[in-house]
């Protein structure tokens, strides 16, 4: 049935279609007799025009049989007019127009018939717009997308995702997608929009119609050719590439959301969620759901008014925030905690990825280096990404902590008995323990054969459960979309909530939804923050003290925009670079089962990089599988016989942070060659375990599918992986950008984390890293913020 939309474009197009009707006669009739047969037999190309308007009335009229199944002769009756439109103004502006015509007698200058030829089918396209778009808007029921994107989108589906008993129709998919992206607060998601469109028009730069108008099969050619080919086969300039490989990894990342995410696909890949699992009461018997500390979080519709007053005024709410703030509130200290990110309540957590991914990440799960090839997954929520990581705690490892004090390098000056109590006093404070228990993933057992195979698990090298902030896990998998079951002590669960109780709510206010943009200053000592509501509405925040905690990318933009830390600001970035190892199993694995992250191999002597096993819930899994096409739908369908390792490589502090780009946030970071091979040793070293652990072949995430199936292949990896546009990689531990040294000439912060130049501002977070830490950094950013705390809390009012 149509909507009101669409059949009010339908009796548009009848009238117009009985107006173009018209006009063939109001063209020719007097060109052959009557009184103005004079003007219209002078008329340039009247033959010409009785056949636009005949053809666009007879497309008009064939259209409004069938607005749906005729769409594209609306399109096409559309661009007849704006051709008309343009060719009109190309004559006025470059043609000979100083002549008249005679029209019954009278001398009528050609520019002025011209113009009411512009005037009238300007207000024809005009109506034909505004009916088409509504009635294409009516038609979708669109909450984001325009129709040209979700067609865009459902076409691309269609042939991304190519199997055999495809579940989701592709524009169901394109539908789920819109929805996805409606509910999605990032301000930079209007940068799907420009890829869908790129896609859909793409195809037009080699002479073939938009990429939704072609069949399935010249699409399906397109993609392979243009996408691919081009790309792995490097056919065209980098540049180019780049841009091409990054609107193809989009729009495929997309394409998985919207199919993947849909409930029908859970059976065909072997998925079955937690709340339906024959275990599930079983497990909350064994360990009972707690009742969750409460905690008060304002956000903008409660606050009135244009400033806001607090004593130390902490940007951010996540690892070095929350501890900071309980350390803080211990000394008397009132802190007013500021979080870009909305506040989500446990109890709204749920086991929908795409709808968590939009409520804890915004965006943060759109952060891209410049070349589109390196992911920077950042949580943006109060609690930070504590609510979105896997808990995992590791020491600072000894060794990296003595290179950050050597006095003829960086030389931070931190006091090494006092950083180990940190560490022992933020252990007891977030409640870290070994996880060795029954509800890990379930793929650790053939990484563990393998190990003992090929003799690695045994010392020096170390293989262990993981250590976490996890008490009573169920092992439900879902540690990156916000633990539902407070088994996860994110500091949304622990402390948060704890410091509220302990010191009351005036001991720690928290804002939400509020992004820190700007600081200002007087001389040496700042007084405000300058604050954006998501509505756009600006808030002025003012403090005695101020500490960015916002993370290595927000807290370096702060500075950045604020002209403060110096030429520093933003360099010297790092990361935990990682890709994952896929390994396919005869038997069914349902590695999904379990804690996400279990366990970790440590080698000694070190090769630089850690290895952990892991696995996701079906949307996070897709996106990270490797695979075109059918390879891509058939290892979907392959989901529970196969277990995964992530490959941890620190990496050499070669980033920067920029206001650049599109959004004007940019990473800049390609990986060094020498990363980049121990990234690719690492990938080699996980597959020879789960070959020898019984894997039939190990997949590697590369751009160009390979499917290895013995020692001798994989080692031929470094010759496949080139650069860093070939192999997929990401990181969820951006460290660095305003380190610490006590050389202001080296350094951003002083050993006191307090900024040079300036007397009341503070960085505590991990973007005072002087180095990437090469493990999961969380127990270090928690312990540093506690270090940190006694020299910000003796920052006093300056009288």
């Amino acid at each position: 049935m149509l909507t009101p939309q669409e059949r009010r474009l339908k009796i548009l197009l009848r009238i117009l279609a009985l107006l173009f009707g018209l006009a063939v006669f109001g063209y020719l009739v007097p060109a052959l007799t009557g009184p103005l047969r004079t003007f219209f037999i002078n008329l340039p190309f009247v033959t010409n025009s009785v056949v636009k308007v005949g053809v666009l009335a007879t497309l008009a009229f064939v259209a409004s049989a069938d607005v749906r199944r005729f769409r594209v002769l609306t399109l096409l009756v559309i661009w007849g007019h704006i051709i008309s439109e343009l060719a009109t103004l190309a004559v006025l502006i470059l043609g000979k127009t100083d002549y008249h015509v005679e029209l019954a007698g009278t001398l009528i200058p050609i520019t002025q018939i011209l113009w009411g030829s512009v005037a009238l089918d300007g207000v024809v396209l005009f109506f034909l717009i505004w009916f088409y778009a509504s009635a294409e808007r009516s038609r979708y029921d669109l909450l984001y997308l325009s129709p040209l994107e979700l067609r865009a989108l459902a076409a691309l589906a269609d042939v991304v995702i190519m199997g055999e008993k495809e579940i989701v129709p592709p524009e169901d998919v394109a539908r789920n997608v819109d929805r996805y992206l409606a509910g999605f607060r990032a301000r930079t998601k209007w940068i799907m929009k420009l890829v869908l469109t790129g896609i859909q028009f793409y195809p037009l730069l080699s002479f073939n119609p938009p990429f939704s108008y072609m069949n399935s099969e010249d699409r399906l050619s397109f993609i392979k050719r243009r996408f691919y080919q081009d790309v792995t086969l490097r056919l065209v300039p980098s540049f180019w590439r780049m841009i091409v490989q990054g609107m193809i990894r989009m729009g495929k990342q997309l394409s998985y959301l919207g199919y993947y995410n849909d409930p029908r696909t859970f059976e065909s890949v072997g998925y079955i969620p937690f709340s339906q699992r024959s275990d599930r009461a079983q497990k909350i018997k064994q360990s009972p759901i707690g009742e969750r500390l409460p905690l008060r979080v304002h956000t903008a519709s409660e606050i009135v008014t244009e400033t806001l007053k607090g004593d130390v005024v902490i940007i951010g709410s996540g690892a070095a925030a929350s501890v900071l703030a309980h350390g803080l509130a211990k000394t008397g200290r009132e802190v007013l905690m500021i979080e870009r990110g909305d506040y989500t309540d446990p109890s709204q957590f749920s086991e929908d990825e795409v709808d968590m991914i939009s409520k804890l990440y915004a965006d943060g799960a759109l952060q891209l280096s410049m070349d589109f090839r390196f992911q920077v997954l950042q949580g943006s929520c109060v609690g930070g990404t504590t609510v979105v990581n896997n808990a995992v705690c590791f020491d600072l490892p000894p060794e990296v902590l003595d290179r950050w004090n050597d006095p003829g390098s960086l030389n931070t000056g931190l006091d090494s008995k006092q950083v180990w109590d940190s560490f022992n006093e933020v252990r007891q404070l977030i409640g870290v323990e070994r996880q060795n228990h029954q509800n890990l993933n379930k793929g650790d057992g053939h990484f563990k054969m393998g190990l003992a195979k090929l003799g690695f698990d045994s010392p020096p090298n170390e293989y262990r459960e993981v250590q976490a902030n996890i008490h009573g896990c169920l092992g439900c998998g879902y540690c990156n979309i916000g633990c539902k079951y407070g088994k996860k002590l994110s500091m949304l669960d622990t402390v948060l909530p704890m410091t509220q109780k302990e010191f009351g709510e005036q001991a720690l206010k928290i804002v939400a939804g509020c992004e820190a943009e700007k600081l200002q200053a007087q001389g040496k000592r700042i007084t405000s923050i300058k604050c954006r509501f998501r509505d756009g509405r600006r808030i002025d925040i003012q403090g005695n003290t101020f500490v960015l905690s916002a993370g290595a990318v927000s807290s370096s933009m702060i500075l950045l925009r604020s002209g403060a830390g110096g030429k520093q600001a933003g360099k010297n970035l790092s990361f935990n670079m990682g890709s994952p190892m896929t390994a396919v199993f005869d038997d069914v694995v349902n590695s999904y089962d379990g804690l996400q992250i279990s366990h970790y191999l440590k080698l000694s002597p070190t090769r630089g990089y850690v290895i952990e096993t892991w696995f996701n819930p079906p949307v996070a899994q897709a996106l990270n599988m490797p695979g075109w096409f059918e390879d891509h739908y058939n290892n979907m369908r392959l989901y529970n016989n196969m277990a995964c390792s992530g490959v941890l490589v620190g990496t050499e502090s070669n980033g920067e942070v920029r206001i650049a780009g599109l959004t004007g946030r940019e990473v800049n970071y390609s990986p060094t060659p020498g990363d980049l091979e121990k990234l690719l040793a690492g990938l080699i070293l996980s597959g020879e375990i789960f070959l020898a652990g019984g894997a039939k072949c190990v997949i590697p995430n590369t751009f160009k599918y390979y499917e290895l199936k013995n020692v001798d292949e994989l080692h031929e990896l470094p010759n496949l992986v080139k650069d860093a546009s070939d192999i997929t990689l990401g990181t969820g531990h951006s460290q660095g950008g305003n380190i610490m040294s006590r050389n202001p000439a080296l350094g951003v912060v002083n050993e006191k984390f307090q900024v040079y130049g300036y007397d009341n501002l503070f960085v505590c977070d991990a973007s005072v890293f002087p180095s990437s830490v090469g493990v999961n950094p969380q127990l270090t950013v928690m312990a540093l913020a506690h270090y940190a705390v006694p020299f910000v809390a003796q920052n006093k009012v300056v009288s």
